[in-house]
């Protein structure tokens, strides 16, 4: 089957237009506050808790042990969660200001968002687990952004996830797809996702949410329209609703397709292709170090994950009747079920 032309990943994110061991963070052209004695102080803020933000949390605190910097003797790391608000994700980015981290580290976009309308630009902040640096204001390009900012693109493989459907199901001519319109990577990703199925021949159905609550519904009511698979960006919403979102999927046994590795056990997900975000803590890590050792994040391009899973869940294929080619079934790197 002759395969549609791909959009890069630089392209993609083109759509928007664009320490010491001592405890003194050298950053080029910010000044030194007032702060506690004793190791480098790193804020950590992560919007909610879930598996894959977990995970990215988790690559990171490794990334920097292995850079030196261990919680408790060469790093005090100061952990944040915000529950998905925005409003508690702000007072935590001033209480940890007050405290006089050395460094803020926001895991997802709206923590990036909230840093940056608050931070001083002598605080560094590094970032991942972030699909749209650029809307939260970070900078334009993986070159030209803020000089104080610096992290990891993971904007999902849109293109890669409806090709995996098309794989899956060759008449495949619409799928059906619940985001969250006021989540700046929510609509990022979802304007994305309707340009490759355009050039796919595909048609986007679309049911707006406000939370995860509202899934349950959206869900059936994408149903009723017969849209052909039900699909997810990176989006919070549907984040925390996922489960719903397959059962949604088994009901009308319909095919659902997850970016998030960490869905593939859910029962009604039948497939996911997604970054590692384990691996995308870890590259930010290593970011981290290099900024906690003297470099400026200036001198430092934002930089993409790369490390890609296939993720497939037999026991949903069985249950709502479809068959993996057996190509597909080799090239999986997890086999669920």
């Amino acid at each position: 089957m002759a395969m549609a032309p791909r959009t890069s990943r630089r392209q993609a994110l083109r759509l928007l237009g664009g320490a010491t061991a001592g405890g003194a963070l050298l950053v080029a052209g910010c000044r030194s506050r007032s702060r506690p004695q004793g190791p480098p102080r790193v804020g950590v803020l992560q919007y909610v808790r879930a598996p894959a933000p977990d995970a990215a949390r988790r690559g990171f605190v490794q990334a920097l042990a292995r850079g030196g910097f261990r919680q408790g003797a060469s790093v005090i790391l100061l952990e944040r969660f915000a529950a998905g608000s925005m409003a508690t994700s702000r007072a935590q980015v001033e209480e940890l200001l007050e405290g006089g981290v050395d460094m803020l580290v926001a895991i997802g976009t709206p923590p990036l968002t909230a840093i940056l309308a608050i931070a001083p630009a002598r605080v560094p902040v590094v970032f991942c687990y972030c699909s749209n640096p650029w809307g939260a204001g970070a900078g334009t390009s993986y070159t030209r952004h803020r000089p104080n900012v610096v992290g990891t693109v993971s904007t999902s493989p849109l293109a890669e996830q409806l090709d995996l459907a098309r794989r899956i199901t060759p008449s495949l001519a619409s799928v059906g797809l619940i985001f969250n319109p006021s989540e700046a990577n929510a609509s990022f990703e979802a304007e994305l996702l309707r340009r490759e199925a355009t050039v796919r021949s595909i048609t986007v159905v679309i049911e707006p949410v406000s939370g995860p609550g509202e899934v349950d519904r959206a869900a059936d009511a994408l149903a009723s329209r017969r849209v052909g698979a039900l699909v997810r960006v990176g989006d919070y919403a549907t984040s925390v609703g996922f489960p719903a979102l397959a059962a949604a999927g088994l009901r009308h046994r319909l095919p659902v397709y997850s970016v998030d590795p960490s869905d593939i056990t859910t029962p009604g997900c039948l497939a996911v292709v997604g970054w590692d975000p384990q691996a995308d803590g870890a590259l930010a890590g290593d970011l981290a170090v290099q900024v906690l050792r003297g470099r400026s994040p200036a001198d430092l391009p934002f930089a993409p994950v790369t490390r890609k899973l296939l993720l497939l869940n037999r026991r949903t294929a069985l249950a709502i009747g479809v068959m993996f080619p057996p190509e597909l079934l080799r090239q999986a790197n997890r086999l669920v079920g």
